[in-house]
């Protein structure tokens, strides 16, 4: 069921996918559904189910579908917290708006808080998994920036007597300028879109173009992979260079030129968790091996044809080859 939801591969799916982002009122108007009606059904039975069983038995779990249900009721409320979390570059500062107490009360039906939960489900299933191959890729690719890292992990390992804190994970500078790069080479949300709330103006830069002019409502949608590859804010765009985000560098980077998980009120949700699995996963990996490329392995990498999100032609394939463990 999860491959089945998370699953945006072929090319019905894709043209489906494109109407209802670009078309809606097509899609309303043909009846077009991203999923099955096998899957919907499963997720709101699931949901529904969960959530009448809480309802009925005084059931508070600390979870999305507690926090979901709380603020159908009007009792969902932010916790501020003076302690500042350091998830790294790419991580996105919290928006204030939403925050307000006096703010008007949701009105979530149940299906309203079934695609959030599927939303919580699937926009977290392949694209983590994705930024991880292609962390991997970069790695086997670059042995020398691998061995810079594999050196860090080692570091905090001996500060750590063998035992990684999430304080020591989230200091490793080097492990996130890695991560960084390649969520700015390779993001695993290829664009994003927004609705403008107020008219505006595109002039033309350069000869013969003419201006947009954007109304209060329409969506605008941003490819930032062509953003983040334009050498106009980063110089020679295909080559994998972490340097680009060290503390001497970062300041050089255009505002907004630099979005991988989004910015703003609706950015991505789970950036902090997202970053957080990956550096820990490849702390792991490079604890005990090295990436390595195989005959298999495709360099440079091939893209798939077949897919709206970026992943590799044929799939992922290294080799781990086993390092003496010192901790």
């Amino acid at each position: 069921m999860g491959k089945e939801t998370t699953n945006f591969g072929g090319f019905w799916k894709n043209m489906k996918f494109l109407i209802m982002m670009f078309s809606p009122r097509l899609a309303t108007f043909f009846g077009l559904h991203l999923f099955s009606n096998k899957v919907s059904t499963f997720f709101r039975n699931l949901v529904t189910g969960n959530m009448a069983e809480r309802e009925r038995n005084g059931i508070v779990r600390p979870d999305m579908i507690h926090l979901l249900m709380e603020a159908r009721k009007g009792r969902l409320k932010h916790e501020r917290s003076n302690e500042i979390i350091d998830s790294g570059f790419a991580a996105i500062e919290e928006s204030e708006i939403g925050k307000d107490e006096n703010r008007q009360k949701l009105e979530l039906s149940d299906d309203d808080v079934t695609a959030q939960s599927m939303i919580f489900f699937f926009a977290g299933f392949e694209t983590v998994s994705t930024l991880m191959c292609f962390t991997a890729y970069e790695l086997a690719v670059n042995p020398y920036i691998q061995e810079r890292l594999r050196e860090e992990v080692d570091n905090v390992l001996k500060d750590g007597n063998g035992i990684l804190t999430h304080e020591g994970l989230m200091k490793m500078e080097y492990m996130d300028m890695v991560i960084s790069e390649v969520l700015r080479k390779w993001p695993p949300a290829v664009g994003t879109d927004r609705m403008c709330v107020k008219p505006y103006t595109i002039h033309p830069e350069r000869e013969g173009e003419k201006p947009v002019h954007l109304k209060k409502g329409d969506v605008v949608f941003m490819i930032m992979y062509g953003i983040q590859r334009d050498e106009k804010y980063f110089p020679d765009p295909d080559r994998f260079d972490p340097e680009r985000f060290s503390k001497e560098n970062r300041k050089n980077i255009t505002p907004y030129s630099y979005m991988p998980f989004g910015a703003g009120p609706r950015s991505c949700i789970a950036n902090r968790f997202a970053l957080l699995e990956t550096k820990l996963l490849i702390f792991n990996v490079l604890r005990y091996f090295e990436i390595v490329v195989v005959k298999k392995s495709v360099v440079p990498i091939k893209l798939s044809r077949k897919q709206l999100n970026l992943n590799a032609e044929g799939g992922f394939w290294f080799g781990l080859k086993p390092r003496k463990v010192y901790y």
